[in-house]
């Protein structure tokens, strides 16, 4: 389970790109950006709270499923199968509701020196291995 939770919140950033994401440290270094909204070389935990706030379209804090997967359709439909996969990997309690306790876990996982700062080494490092491992769902014919 470990790595595998951070992916879901790679779609975000995913949504625009092409289903051929290797090499897997470009694609990290692309999505880390993204998730640097202040552009000072870390990711908070506030910073993945920003990169979600598009998914959540009914603002109440909360990202159902239906919701995850319709953002995901709606920007790159060929991203379909990886989206549910993530969002099953990423709700960690099972409720099919991803909350602030989904998004800890998904920063402490990311955080392997456990900082409270995710590092441009720490955040494509997690990625290039999560995307390794999910290769089957995304990876062109």
């Amino acid at each position: 389970m470990s790595l595998q939770y951070a992916l879901v919140f790679l779609l975000p950033c995913l949504a625009y790109a092409q289903i051929d994401l290797k090499p897997y440290n470009y694609t990290a270094t692309a999505l880390f950006l993204n998730y640097d909204d202040n552009r000072n070389g870390e990711v908070s935990r506030q910073e993945i709270d920003l990169a979600f706030r598009f998914y959540d379209t009914n603002n109440n804090g909360r990202i159902s499923r239906l919701e995850y997967t319709n953002y995901i359709d709606n920007h790159n439909p060929a991203l379909h199968p990886l989206s549910h996969a993530l969002y099953d990997i990423y709700d960690v309690d099972s409720d099919d509701q991803l909350d602030h306790h989904d998004f800890d876990n998904f920063f402490a996982l990311m955080d392997s020196d456990d900082n409270q700062i995710v590092s441009h080494y720490e955040f494509v490092r997690y990625w290039t291995i999560l995307l390794e491992e999910l290769e089957h769902l995304h990876a062109p014919n």
